[in-house]
Order: structure tokens, then sequence, then C-alpha cells
């Protein structure tokens, strides 16, 4: 019997030893890798798909996909412009358009 509760004592020690380890390496998101809380739009210029500013006439980014080859929908979207309220957001945005 002391055997058995020296071994279920050892198995769980190893697994307490095993799991601060890997708490250990798990490294914290550092504030370069948090989306900020910037407020973009994404639309229509020269006839691809861009990044805006809000009240900005100048693109931040023009990207290499042709508005006249979406899906009539995503024009109309792209004309009106989609708001998007952070660079996750903008992300998920551009990748729904391929990007």
């Amino acid at each position: 019997m002391k055997k058995f509760i020296l071994a279920i004592c050892t198995i769980f020690c190893a697994a307490l030893i095993a799991i601060s380890i890997y708490q250990m390496n798990i490294t914290p998101q550092s504030p370069a890798d948090t989306p900020t809380e910037t407020t973009y739009v994404v639309k229509e210029y020269g006839g691809k798909v861009a990044v805006f500013l809000p009240q900005e006439s100048e693109p931040l980014a023009v990207y290499e996909v042709y508005v006249h080859l979406l899906p009539e929908n995503d024009i109309e979207l792209l004309r009106k412009g989609i708001v998007v309220n952070d660079d996750l957001q903008l992300a998920k945005t551009l990748e729904d358009f391929g990007l």
C-alpha cells in the first residue's frame, strides 16, 4: 500500500512540475501584439480596395484587388465604405477580400 501511495505522489509531483514548466514558457502578449483601437474605412479607391482613416481623402494603403472583379454586394459595400473599429477587424475584413 505504501508503494501505491508513493507512486501516486510521484506522478502527482511530476504532473505539477510539468504544468509549472509549461506555464513558465507561455509568453504574455506584448503591447505590439495587441490590436489598436483605431477606426478605419475600407472602400474603393482608383478601382481597387483601399484603407482610409476617417475624414481622410488619401488612403493609408491601396491593395491590388480590383473592385470590378468582386461580387456585386461587395462592390456596393465598398462604394459606401466599410467602417472597422480596430486592427483585428481590419485584418478580417481585408482577408474577406482575399488579402
